[in-house]
């Protein structure tokens, strides 16, 4: 009897431990812990300085590690991992909350790769790159969206975390949120391949960037109509971070405290160094500022880079991605094209995710390896939304010009896979990788595919978003501008140096109508807008920009300007 008393407790424990019911008297299992989706790692004394932006990402729904800073990239990496292999489910971010420095109690350590390209233009032997830490396999591919900020004390990271968490609650939804203000200086290759470069850069950012976007130019060329009065070129790299926006970037040369300089006659004049910093104001619309240029990124350095003094600045954009070490064009542009599918077709929802996805598309995809989507079906009524679709046979052809001339640039046996494959290390996201991104939401637009100069043109739409609705007649981006050539300009006179003002100014105005109107957000609306009876055959484009309370959308569409036919 007694062996089978014993037989029926062993099942009857059996049945409640697989039911998960403790028995009477005994203690219950801990439940397992809450899988971890983001890493932190910060000096051990930093803690405090970190828990009002994690207890503010946890209640976005984050759940968040800490991990002390450790002596050794080695080490630190193997830390990271171990927390990745703990759980089943996947960790998604990386932020290393600390510069690399000196003083062994706040160091969080970078790692290095060797160069096998960039070294044959003069680059470092080795590479700086925070990309292992998001690399758990060990195949060069990083799988987390990882970024640092590089605070050199516990209240400088307090305050920088302020201000991402203040960008994200920011409630103003006006105009500024589409603005994209890109800094050109020279490529130093010869006048014909710079040129190419030029040309092939303008039409590169007049595709890829969304067409309902406001896009500034500012070029350090003095033969183009994108520069300012030379002796003022710093002044209006300043003026258009300050204007704030969704992005400002430059491309160029550059160094670890300085962007290129202008060539005004004998004179060499900077772009911006580490001295403009403190003139930077970016209000409560700060820009992302992307550096695409040499080691403007180099967050190893002994001192701050140029791209770390700008984020780190209380008054400069929110986070910086540059480069660490030499970067080249071909690598920059191929990087560029990633960011920019990631940004405005993906529309990734974080800062992290957007440069993530762009470093795996470089590692894995070539021009010949992409595809065109199908084109749509003509209409009566032009319609589009406000994002772009994707690779175009266009969009093909310009990246394989840029491979073409990579390789017209390059040694016979130069490896431009190798360049790629180093622009996703060097290039490094100085700021915090969970920065949610405000991307507009689509407002479709319909309108004539042609009108005449006098007509009135119909735009019509539909928004279930109450708030203000702008509507604009533009210039499409690629327009031939043959009248700013009439404009004077000369270095050596007070009023040739005025017309350079004068020509970048009205080279970068693009708008040629513009009427407002409150939407309630009950459905379908209609502006009408008169065409100028002056206007210049041509294409044009129609552009609509809807402020809401919580939220903005915007749309784009092109349209035919041209003369009647005459009755037959």
């Amino acid at each position: 009897m007694a062996g089978r008393t014993d037989t029926f407790l062993s099942w009857l424990v059996c049945v409640a431990l697989a039911a998960g019911t403790p028995l009477s008297g005994a203690e219950p299992r801990p439940a397992p812990p809450e899988p971890v989706d983001t890493v932190v790692v910060r000096p051990a004394a930093w803690a405090e300085a970190l828990q009002p932006w994690k207890a503010y990402r946890e209640a976005q729904g984050h759940r968040i590690a800490e991990l002390d800073s450790a002596a050794d990239s080695r080490t630190l990496r193997a830390a990271i991992a171990q927390v990745a292999a703990a759980q089943t489910e996947p960790i998604r971010y990386v932020l290393l909350a600390g510069d690399v420095s000196a003083d062994a109690a706040v160091n969080i350590p970078t790692c290095y790769y060797d160069s096998s390209a960039m070294s044959q233009f003069g680059g470092d032997a080795t590479i700086a790159s925070d990309n292992p830490y998001a690399d758990l396999d060990g195949d060069n591919v990083p799988e987390l969206a990882i970024g640092r900020i590089p605070a050199d004390s516990a209240e400088q990271l307090k305050k920088v975390l302020a201000r991402v968490m203040a960008f994200e609650q920011h409630r103003d939804f006006s105009s500024w949120r589409r603005d994209v203000h890109v800094v050109a200086g020279v490529g130093g290759f010869g006048a014909i391949a710079d040129s190419v470069i030029e040309m092939t850069t303008r039409r590169f950012l007049a595709d890829r960037i969304p067409g309902w976007s406001e896009l500034s130019m500012t070029q350090a060329s003095v033969d183009s109509h994108y520069c300012p009065d030379p002796w003022r070129f710093s002044e209006a790299c300043i003026d258009r971070m300050n204007q704030g926006g969704m992005f400002w970037v430059y491309i160029g040369h550059g160094h670890v405290k300085t962007l290129d300089y202008i060539r005004a006659g004998e004179d060499w004049l900077p772009i911006l160094t580490h001295e403009h910093v403190p003139a930077v104001d970016v209000g409560s619309h700060p820009p992302i500022a992307v550096f695409l240029a040499c080691y403007t990124g180099a967050f190893d350095a002994i001192e701050d880079s140029l791209a770390e003094e700008l984020m780190l600045s209380p008054t400069g954009p929110i986070a910086s991605l540059a480069a660490s070490r030499v970067s080249g064009p071909y690598g920059l542009a191929m990087l560029s094209d990633g960011l920019l599918s990631s940004c405005f077709d993906e529309q990734a929802s974080t800062l992290g995710e957007v440069v993530l996805h762009a470093k795996q598309r470089l590692l894995q995809d070539t021009p010949s390896e992409m595809s065109p989507p199908e084109s749509g079906l003509p209409g009566a009524m032009h319609q589009t939304s406000n994002h772009t679709s994707g690779h175009t046979s266009g969009h093909m052809d310009q990246l394989q010009m840029i491979g073409a001339i990579a390789s017209a640039l390059s040694p016979s046996d130069y490896d431009l896979a190798a360049e790629r494959r180093e622009h996703v290390w060097q290039m490094n996201l100085l700021g915090d990788p969970l920065l949610r991104l405000c991307h507009p939401g689509p407002l479709a637009l319909q309108v004539a595919e042609r009108a005449a100069p006098g007509e009135t043109i119909q735009i019509v739409g539909n928004s279930d978003v109450p708030g203000q609705l702008l509507v604009e007649l533009v210039l499409r981006r690629d327009q031939v501008r043959n009248e700013l050539d009439t404009l004077g300009v000369d270095l050596f006179s007070e009023r040739g140096r005025a017309g350079f003002q004068q020509r970048y100014h009205a080279a970068n105005q693009h708008t040629l109508l513009k009427q407002e109107q409150s939407l309630d957000g009950s459905g379908s609306f209609q502006v009408d807008l008169r065409v100028p009876a002056d206007l210049p055959r041509g294409k044009y484009a129609v552009r609509a920009y809807l402020e809401g309370q919580a939220a903005c959308r915007a749309g784009y569409c092109e349209l035919h300007i041209r003369a009647p036919q005459a009755a037959k």
